[in-house]
């Protein structure tokens, strides 16, 4: 996406879809042309409420206009795992593949 009207169409299929959607930011890294933010997305869908954790890495021209935006957050842990069907085998499988440090020594 590459226009203002773009981002606008993306916003507006959000709050057609969604139920009270929001964006919390939560934290914000500065580094000269880039920015990193942290943020929450809270939001309700048929009446259920879903919380997502992620981050986006934001570029800006010489002017401070975004030039590039890439969001990063984990469909499994935030999405996924809470749909009906498809959650209850995703937990298990996690939990199934996951380490535990009992008696772990270093």
């Amino acid at each position: 996406m590459q226009s203002r009207d773009g981002i606008h169409d993306v916003f507006r299929h959000m709050f057609n879809v969604l139920e009270q959607p929001v964006f919390i930011l939560r934290e914000q890294l500065l580094d000269g042309s880039q920015a990193f933010l942290t943020w929450d997305f809270r939001f309700r869908r048929r009446g259920k409420a879903y919380l997502l954790h992620g981050g986006s890495h934001l570029r800006f021209d010489s002017r401070g206009k975004v030039v590039a935006h890439r969001d990063y957050w984990d469909s499994a842990e935030e999405l996924l795992h809470k749909l009906p069907l498809i959650g209850p085998p995703l937990r298990l499988l996690r939990r199934l593949l996951s380490v535990h440090d009992e008696g772990w020594r270093a």
